[in-house]
């Protein structure tokens, strides 16, 4: 090799070494999307104002389940989440489905509101009590995740022993959360729940085909369902939310809210929470229930820990 070619060989192998050591050093960071619905669209909004206004890090939208994400954020796998404040309690806890606890996981912002909808036939059952007669095809989720960890509590509360119907015939579906809406349309399922705000993008795409019926909830149903799930409450979906929806419905309500380990650095927990305060206006419109984020109390239903980092920056706010 001459001198020439040698120079050039040795000169990029510096830069490739130069630049493999500079990405090492760029911290990277994941935030969980969930697995389908407003999940993604949040995470793929807050990975981008990561990217745009904290130095020397990089951020990933990641999918997954929301159980499983709050303990790959104790692992130091996953970095960020959203999730339910009363599901981030009991995870936290080890009252999961999953008993493993999540002592680090601390909160940085309150963010919007989520119903828990159950989405019959048109023609199909008009109450959850009704699924202890009968055997019906519906969607649960795994049994290690976030949904099956509401919906048994929700059928609990209106007499019915999820259990107990698997073993007398009724099919408790598990496939991706995503892919209930096509199944719903191919009639292959009776039941299915979605969660999100009002109108839900994944229930507006059923409207037309096939349709559905959206299932109300009784007073003394809820009452159950909070004493079983503590930070879940009544809300209504208004009439006319969805089309042939003529009345008023009872749902279950609960709050969304922002969560990280408190074992990373609190100036970077404090600009991802000023970004989050400051820049809110960012993540309206994206679904519905968006235009929340920022308005709502940043600190309020929360159950767990303030990461040290978001305490600096509402007490400087004078918010604490």
């Amino acid at each position: 090799m001459n001198k020439r070619k040698l120079l050039g060989f040795v000169g990029a192998t510096v830069l490739a070494v130069s630049l493999a050591s500079g990405a090492q050093a760029q911290q990277l960071l994941r935030v969980n999307g969930g697995l389908a619905g407003t999940y993604p669209l949040f995470a793929a909004k807050l990975t981008e104002l990561i990217n745009k206004n904290v130095d020397g890090v990089k951020a990933a939208s990641v999918s997954g389940d929301s159980v499983k994400a709050q303990i790959d954020i104790q692992n130091g796998e996953v970095h960020y989440k959203i999730g339910y404040t009363y599901d981030v309690k009991r995870i936290a806890d080890g009252k999961s489905t999953v008993p493993i606890k999540t002592p680090d996981v601390c909160h940085i912002m309150t963010l919007y509101g989520s119903g828990l909808y159950a989405v019959a036939k048109t023609d199909g059952i008009k109450n959850l009590s009704e699924l202890a007669n009968g055997k019906y095809r519906m969607w649960t989720g795994s049994k290690t995740g976030f949904f099956f960890n509401l919906i048994s509590p929700a059928l609990e509360a209106h007499g019915v022993d999820i259990a107990k119907i698997e073993k007398d015939g009724t099919i408790l579906e598990s496939f991706g959360y995503g892919d209930t809406v096509q199944a719903f349309q191919d009639r292959r399922l009776d039941l299915t729940f979605f969660s999100g705000g009002i109108p839900y993008s994944l229930m507006l795409q059923l409207e037309n085909s096939p349709g559905f019926h959206l299932i109300n909830w009784d007073d003394a149903a809820l009452s159950k369902l909070s004493a079983l799930r503590p930070g879940i409450f009544r809300d209504v979906v208004p009439a006319g939310s969805y089309k042939g929806q003529t009345q008023d419905v009872n749902v279950p309500w609960y709050v969304n809210q922002l969560v990280t380990s408190s074992k990373l650095p609190d100036d970077l927990t404090y600009q991802v929470t000023k970004i989050m305060n400051e820049q809110s206006k960012e993540f309206h419109g994206l679904f519905g229930g968006s235009e929340e984020i920022g308005v709502n109390d940043p600190l309020s239903n929360n159950a767990v820990p303030v990461c040290e980092g978001a305490k600096k920056y509402y007490r400087e706010k004078g918010m604490m």
